[in-house]
């Protein structure tokens, strides 16, 4: 039995977009292994677990920013390692879902030291979204067919503000513009489809949802609505660089895994546009969904539609009128793209999009973090990157680069915003 092992973590209570520094177990028998293990449960009731298997120094002491575990969930010298590693119930077989976390409630997690099953000590961290010290206000948002949540500095202002786009999930994610808000920012988490009164199905989407939020963003005494950038992540990484085309006032756009053309909408049925102006549909691509990729849908099998992408860019030449006008955005562009994105060729798209941009002598800056290995970038930094959601394949492989990518791609957005709008 050991009685006296202690566990040192810091920071035990930070926002949920900053690093670990330090994980140290001290107080050990020297040149012994120990599992180090990590638990907490989404918001889906899931059960999480990451692990790693270390090895004792002579003085008895584990340092995880120095040390590869042995085995384990991980294979890197980083404290954070065992909050991105996290598997449901720590099984490593499987691909790696969506961790489920839309809200701002704390997240806690307990990191335990055991020897043969046997936990020896524990402790717990606090990941927070909404630092109530910091003075970020919640204000929820239903008038007029505009649904989402604004986060924003209650002192110090005008704001700069981010309106935040989710993906074809729908709905709205309060958690990155929470985060967002904690850096300086009125960041505005805006549903338009997929909740409430809005359009239940991500087709001919009218973009005049951001009109009416821009007008009532102009009303907030603490949002600065001369200065607006727009962050969008898979499908709203598609309608950011939209919007940023067709309205001027947007002065800052970043696209994770975003588009360089508008697609067909995402429903079954006569094939339309995504999206609609001035009630008419804009052009767009249409997919072109193999015959064995429909009937793996139809038994219920997980799919990978990047194919189907592929195959409806065929079309291109006919159909130059569903490019996005990336040369008309009137600001700094971001662009992050992982090259193993099994939703959709995003690596391509994004070197098209800097192609376009460079061909145009685009007059402001632009960004292109172009992944190696990374798959498709839609998490949250410092949680697991998922493989796959629901039916839908995300990557084909490697969950642990994919997840170091989305820490540094977030990183860098910060960097981003701050130069463009502060």
């Amino acid at each position: 039995m050991i009685d006296d092992c202690k566990i040192e973590i810091q920071p035990k209570k930070s926002l949920a977009d900053q690093p670990l520094t330090t994980l140290k177990i001290s107080n050990l028998p020297p040149h012994s292994e120990f599992t180090i293990r990590a638990k907490t449960q989404d918001e889906a009731e899931v059960i999480w677990i990451s692990w790693g298997v270390f090895k004792s120094d002579e003085s008895g002491l584990i340092d995880v920013s120095k040390q590869i575990p042995l085995s384990g969930t991980f294979a890197v010298s980083d404290p954070s390692a065992i909050l991105w590693s996290m598997h449901p119930n720590g099984e490593m077989t499987d691909p790696v879902p969506r961790f489920e976390k839309r809200t701002v409630a704390p997240l806690s997690i307990t990191i335990s030291i055991e020897k043969e099953k046997e936990i020896l000590a524990q402790t717990t961290v606090e990941r927070i979204f909404n630092p109530a010290t910091t003075g970020i206000v919640r204000e929820s948002v239903d008038r007029e067919g505009m649904i989402g949540t604004l986060f924003y500095p209650e002192n110090k202002g005008p704001h700069p503000v981010v309106i935040c786009l989710s993906g074809s999930g729908g709905g709205y994610d309060e958690t990155r513009a929470s985060l967002l808000a904690a850096h300086g920012y009125a960041a505005f988490a805006l549903a338009y489809f997929g909740v409430g009164s809005l359009p239940d199905e991500l087709s001919e989407i009218p973009v005049e949802f951001f009109e009416r939020a821009v007008s009532w963003l102009k009303e907030h005494e603490l949002v600065d609505s001369n200065k607006i950038a727009v962050y969008g992540y898979s499908k709203g990484g598609e309608l950011a660089l939209l919007l940023g085309s067709l309205y001027p006032q947007i002065r800052a756009v970043a696209a994770f895994s975003g588009s360089s053309f508008v697609w067909q909408g995402l429903k079954f049925g006569r094939p339309c546009s995504s999206w609609t102006q001035h009630e008419k549909e804009l052009p767009y691509l249409p997919m072109k969904v193999p015959f064995y990729t429909i009937l793996k849908l139809m038994f219920g099998k997980k799919v990978a539609f990047r194919e189907s992408y592929e195959r409806g860019m065929q079309v291109l030449g006919k159909s130059d009128a569903a490019t996005i006008r990336v040369e008309q955005i009137n600001g700094p562009i971001f662009l992050v793209a992982g090259t193993d994105d099994q939703v959709w060729p995003a690596t391509d798209f994004a070197d098209m999009i800097t192609e376009r941009l460079n061909l145009s002598e685009y007059r402001y800056s632009y960004k292109y973090f172009k992944e190696e290995g990374a798959g498709h970038l839609v998490g949250l930094p410092y949680f697991p990157s998922a493989e796959v959601y629901k039916n839908l394949i995300f990557a084909s492989g490697n969950n642990q680069l994919s997840s170091i990518s989305m820490i540094k791609a977030w990183n860098e957005m910060i960097k981003f915003l701050d130069s463009s709008l502060k």
